[in-house]
């Protein structure tokens, strides 16, 4: 964070949950609007009017009793200046009505420090890396309840260097969490040679984290995005955004694509009940604008599960829409220690075109050792595999169709590349692959049941 120190906001969150006995989620709903609140009254203060900034002047006080009634009076301005759409005033004045007297001090204190770290002469350029050390905070505190919803950075920059987003294009995550992909998306756009924006384009069914969302983009300067609360399994969007960056809940139970109005976007197949992986793999792929690509985020079981999803998957495949799958590094992802991969894919695609494969965990092994550590960032190596649509033995291999076809359409890099990667295996890769080894026998041991019951039934 330039000159702010990252551990201040961790330091301020740790002691504010420390101090209280509330819930996380709505202390953290607290946090991000009093952080909003200062940060418009502060520096962007030309927005607001008819607003007695006094207070704001020299650092508060826990013993200012004016404190409290002025941010809240602030936060209904800041409230106006957006169309009341982000509920500022609300989520504050609520959990200090929850608070009382017995938390009310520690809620004090930490707007208190929350305001000297804005009123920081640095903070206006640092504001954005501020918001999301609190996203990545609260992330971690919440463990698991938040952990998908939370993509790392590094993560997130590697897929959006996949698709390589220009000015002006349209950009869409169909489940935006905090924003993460849709801010870096147009920070890439406006440093590459096109130095234009993009039309940002976020859809939310969590209240909470689509107003975050929306934060998130006005404080790296966003002020025009499109963040709405809607569940996008529903609210079908045909053909509409040139790239798509996903990470959608993973193997999600429920049913909402079955109640949907319309389900026009299963080109290749239903989904089975009570998991909406292939759901969403299907509504991105149909959102997607001809000349459209995507980078999706998805848990290794979509890369070989058979049945109905198997199905689905050899379709997607034949239609020559999946160009590239990229295995990420076990624990790649916190509090799940599920195996993951990026799908990237173009639409149309190219039937009967291979299939580029890349282990990034073996990948960046390979980053020249002549380059500082400061220009080794993770996945450059694999960005550069991808880019070149290079194959190299152990590391990335082109599929073709007749190998796929073969291999019931699995995906699976440790189908194709096993020889390599155990030869080199850490510890980590062989626990990745004992996960993978496991889902696929469940799935099987699945399988043999239902054909076990359908036996039965027809004696």
């Amino acid at each position: 964070m330039n000159k702010l120190d990252h551990s201040i906001i961790g330091t301020i969150i740790s002691d504010l949950r420390s101090n209280t006995n509330l819930d996380t989620q709505e202390y953290k709903d607290f946090f991000v609007s009093v952080f909003f609140v200062f940060f418009i009254s502060i520096h962007r203060r030309s927005l607001i009017k008819n607003i007695d900034l006094n207070f704001l002047e020299s650092t508060p006080t826990p013993h200012n009793d004016n404190l409290l009634p002025n941010l809240l009076l602030a936060a209904e301005q800041v409230d106006a200046t957006y169309k009341n759409e982000l509920g500022l005033r609300e989520t504050i004045e609520h959990l200090i009505t929850r608070a009382g007297k017995e938390n009310g001090t520690a809620f004090t204190q930490a707007c208190i420090q929350l305001c000297d770290v804005v009123s920081n002469s640095e903070f206006p350029a640092v504001a954005g890396d501020c918001f999301e050390k609190i996203i990545q905070s609260f992330s971690e505190i919440q463990g698991k309840k938040a952990g998908e919803a939370y993509t790392p950075r590094e993560l997130v920059e590697m897929m959006v260097e996949i698709v390589e987003p220009r000015g002006g294009e349209s950009v869409y995550d169909p489940a935006c969490g905090s924003g993460g992909f849709l801010i870096s998306a147009n920070t890439k756009a406006l440093n590459s040679k096109s130095n234009a924006p993009l039309q940002v384009h976020g859809r939310e069914i969590n209240l909470s984290a689509a107003r975050i969302a929306r934060i998130n983009c006005i404080v790296h300067g966003i002020i025009d995005s499109d963040i709405r609360t809607s569940d996008s399994l529903q609210a079908l969007e045909i053909s509409a955004y040139d790239i798509i960056l996903a990470n959608p809940p993973f193997s999600l139970a429920t049913d909402s694509y079955e109640r949907s109005a319309t389900c026009s976007y299963f080109d290749f197949g239903t989904p089975p009940p009570n998991n909406a992986d292939f759901a969403f793999l299907q509504m991105i792929i149909k959102s997607l604008k001809p000349g459209g690509r995507a980078a999706v985020l998805i848990p290794n079981g979509v890369l070989f599960r058979s049945g109905i999803e198997g199905t689905i998957r050899k379709k997607i495949i034949q239609a020559g829409i999946i160009e590239s799958v990229i295995s990420l590094p076990a624990g790649m992802l916190k509090n799940t220690g599920i195996p993951t991969a990026i799908l990237v894919l173009k639409k149309p695609g190219i039937p009967n075109k291979p299939i580029l494969l890349i282990d990034s965990a073996e990948a960046e092994k390979y980053i020249s050792d002549d380059l500082p550590i400061s220009l080794k960032p993770l996945f450059s190596s694999t960005i550069e595999k991808y880019k070149n649509f290079e194959e190299i033995e152990g590391i990335s291999k082109l599929i073709t169709t007749d190998e796929l076809e073969h291999n019931s359409y699995i995906l699976n890099i440790s189908r194709y590349m096993l020889t390599q990667q155990v030869q080199k295996a850490s510890l980590p890769d062989l626990t990745r692959k004992q996960r993978e080894l496991e889902d696929r026998l469940a799935e099987l041991q699945r399988e043999f049941r239902e054909l076990l019951t359908e036996n039965d039934m027809s004696i």
